[in-house]
């Protein structure tokens, strides 16, 4: 019995894998998918095995941590799109291996997106763009009030008199 217990302990591995890679295979492929931004934190490389990124994303206020094998594109310390399935956020791939900033992005819905904000090709899908409002640009930009003699209205005495009488009393 002795000689077996070896044998059986890798049998009862094997099985226990084979379930969990089954399982996540089906939840994968059965389950709605979503979208979140996800920055990778770890690059390692393995000799002449796949290298792996770690890589963490928030989804409705917790943060998870996903694991992917045998890109040498993705990049520590840049940002991706995370594939997450519905069902279960455990379950999550970097499948667009293109960088993005999500500077430029609508914020992140705290449920992740429903659709991919980037194409196959890595660039933004125009309803997930930041538009910057004039307000926002840098020639617009508002740091305080301040006024020059060009934006000041001329007051006559004329005016000032008009408000003065018609000023409500408990203004005065």
């Amino acid at each position: 019995m002795k000689k077996h217990l070896p044998i059986i302990a890798i049998i009862v591995f094997s099985l226990i894998t084979l379930k969990s890679v089954i399982n996540n295979r089906y939840v994968w492929h059965t389950s709605g998918k979503i979208f979140v931004i996800g920055s990778v934190n770890e690059k390692e490389f393995r000799g002449a095995g796949p290298s792996s990124n770690k890589y963490t994303f928030k989804l409705n206020g917790n943060q998870y941590q996903g694991i992917g094998w045998g890109s040498t594109l993705v990049k520590q310390g840049e940002y991706y799109i995370v594939v997450v399935a519905k069902k279960d956020p455990t379950i999550n791939d970097v499948q667009i291996q293109f960088p993005i900033n999500p500077k430029l992005l609508v914020p992140q819905p705290p449920d992740g997106w429903t659709e991919s904000p980037i194409n196959e090709d890595g660039s933004i899908k125009e309803k997930y763009k930041r538009h910057k409002k004039e307000e926002q640009t840098e020639e617009n930009q508002i740091t305080g009030v301040e006024f020059s003699a060009q934006d000041s209205a001329q007051i006559t005495k004329e005016s000032v008199e008009f408000l003065k009488q018609h000023t409500l009393p408990n203004q005065r």
